[in-house]
């Protein structure tokens, strides 16, 4: 039967011919690109083998063995995910602190070998019984070190509230810059286990995912959790502090390694043994009361030092700094795009669901690599944007001080110049596919919405839309195109990177850019309007195929 469909794969329990009733889990790449999905087999052959890891037993292609889509048969895991099993048999913390120590010492083998998980979450953590036996799966987002990168977004593919200080402040400083990417390191994946042993031990994770996206990353680079004993006093104090130390902003005052996470896990249930002995949580009519969370967490008195940059910091921090409370502005309502962009979170009620999960949502194809979200269309139409509402303004500007929660607050303030995308060479593969369909290097005309022909619209920096509204070539009028747009205080910028048919859906990388047609340069002006990440422009506009993306 089938156990999952994703965006790269599908997941089916098998069983062999010559044996049937003995299950296996068959994964098969359904992208069209099987780099993902070759990197995650290798990893697991080659480098990731381990007690506490799903094992591999054969790999092939189907329907044909050179050309068709790779598959790998694993175990089947007959376990839940972790979060699931603390609250569907309510271990006690002995237990849990055991699982949490076995997984410490899984990474540190895994991260001597050179291979990191980078997307380690309670649902990639299965309990497999007899005997509470933490089993990892699905490392679709793993890596080795030296490796050649898959990732075409400065952050791996992972899940907001399970990321690091340090990574988020990464993405904040460097997500106009996409040759960049983030040096994961073995403390984000120690981070992600604190998150995860909060999680099973309280019921909640430390950094609430219904927050807003910046919201949520102001807390995770400067607030402290609160401490798991105020969410559920029946957390032994030792094991509290160990898994607060694994969630510390700086890297340097977490464990080091997996070996070092696993002693203080172990000196913690030592050094209170009978505490270890209770269950999680309380129970009633044979159901669990899970914790209530609290309403104030995050109280504004209590910071701590935000997590130092990763290496290849910028110093645009310090010009944009200036208009917001803790630099959140800084990377505009792009980042959050990029960093909401997530795997699917963990489910808040416990399931009794068993299986495995599939690897995360594909990125989509681009040369300029700005993590996109979901969403595709930023072009919302104003004939003419509404002016903000001064009371509101008034009403906003003392909250958002008085809470310091890194929003932009400087209403009316001169826009930030942005630099203009970086110059980058068109790929190969762009190149051909322009020159197959007739389209290398000419201007023709597009617009953003046919439905507001000689109108104005908003554009959203992040990503974008336009269709053509002339054929040319082998593209008929009509055909989509999906990029990225740039907001800068003058001009707007647009890299448009794939190619959709209208009739067919079929798709091809390109490189066309938005381009001024009165004087051939890049970019388009900005009218009057809009503010540091949205702008007003004209619907109908002018596109240029390029082998070469110039600033």
């Amino acid at each position: 039967g089938t156990l999952g469909v994703g965006g790269y794969g599908a997941v089916y329990r098998v069983e062999p011919l010559d044996a049937p009733g003995r299950s296996f889990a068959l994964k098969l790449s359904l992208h069209p690109d099987p780099a993902r999905a070759l990197r995650e087999m290798a990893l697991l052959l080659d480098r990731a083998w381990h007690p506490h890891v799903v094992r591999v037993h054969a790999t092939g292609r189907w329907p044909d063995p050179v050309d068709g889509l790779p598959y790998f048969v694993m175990d089947f895991i007959e376990g839940m995910a972790l979060h699931t099993w603390a609250e569907t048999f309510n271990p006690t913390f002995r237990q849990l602190a055991m699982v949490g120590g076995s997984v410490a010492m899984t990474l540190d083998v895994l991260h001597a070998r050179g291979v990191l998980h980078r997307d380690l979450k309670p649902e990639h953590i299965l309990i497999r019984e007899p005997g509470h036996v933490p089993v990892l799966i699905d490392f679709g987002a793993g890596d080795q070190m030296g490796s050649t990168t898959l990732t075409t977004t400065t952050l791996p593919p992972g899940t907001l509230h399970l990321r690091s200080p340090e990574a988020i402040r990464f993405q904040q400083l460097h997500w106009r810059q996409p040759e960049l990417r983030y040096p994961y390191t073995e403390s984000d994946d120690l981070y992600a286990l604190g998150v995860c042993l909060y999680r099973a031990a309280t019921g909640h994770p430390p950094f609430s995912p219904e927050l807003a996206p910046d919201l949520l990353t102001v807390v995770i680079t400067t607030r402290p959790p609160p401490s798991p004993r105020a969410i559920n006093p029946q957390v032994p104090e030792p094991f509290a502090r160990a898994i607060l130390r694994l969630l510390k902003k700086a890297p340097e005052q977490r464990p080091r390694t997996g070996v070092q996470a696993h002693a203080e896990l172990m000196e913690a249930l030592l050094s209170d043994g009978d505490a270890f002995e209770a269950r999680l949580f309380e129970e009633a009519s044979d159901r669990i009361r899970r914790p209530a969370w609290p309403s104030q967490p995050y109280p504004a008195s209590v910071t701590e030092p935000m997590a130092p940059p990763a290496p290849h910091a910028s110093s645009r921090i310090h010009m944009l700094g200036l208009t917001a409370c803790l630099g959140l502005v800084l990377a505009g309502a792009g980042t959050w795009r990029v960093l909401a962009h997530t795997t699917p979170r963990v489910q808040d009620m416990a399931s009794t669901s068993t299986g495995h999960k599939l690897a995360i949502e594909p990125e989509r194809p681009q040369s300029v690599p700005v993590a996109p979200p979901p969403p595709e269309v930023h072009a919302a139409v104003t004939p003419k944007p509404p002016a903000p509402s001064p009371k509101s303004g008034r009403s906003l500007k003392p909250a958002a001080l008085a809470a310091c929660m890194g929003l932009a607050c400087a209403t009316g303030a001169p826009l930030v110049d942005r630099p203009q995308p970086p110059s980058e060479d068109c790929p190969a593969a762009a190149i051909e596919a322009m020159e197959k369909l007739g389209i290398a290097e000419v201007m023709w005309d597009a617009e953003f919405d046919h439905k507001f022909a000689n109108k104005n619209v908003t554009v959203r920096e992040g990503r974008a839309t336009a269709y053509t509204s002339q054929s040319w070539g082998r593209v008929s009028a009509g055909t989509k195109l999906t990029g990225t747009v740039y907001v800068g205080a003058q001009r707007v910028y647009g890299r448009f990177t794939q190619l959709r048919h209208k009739k067919t859906g079929e798709t091809h990388p390109v490189c066309i850019e938005l381009v001024t047609v009165e004087d051939g340069l890049t970019g388009l002006p900005r009218l009057k309007g809009g503010d540091e990440d949205t702008a007003i422009l004209s619907n109908e506009i002018t596109i240029r195929s390029v082998l070469r993306y110039d600033d």
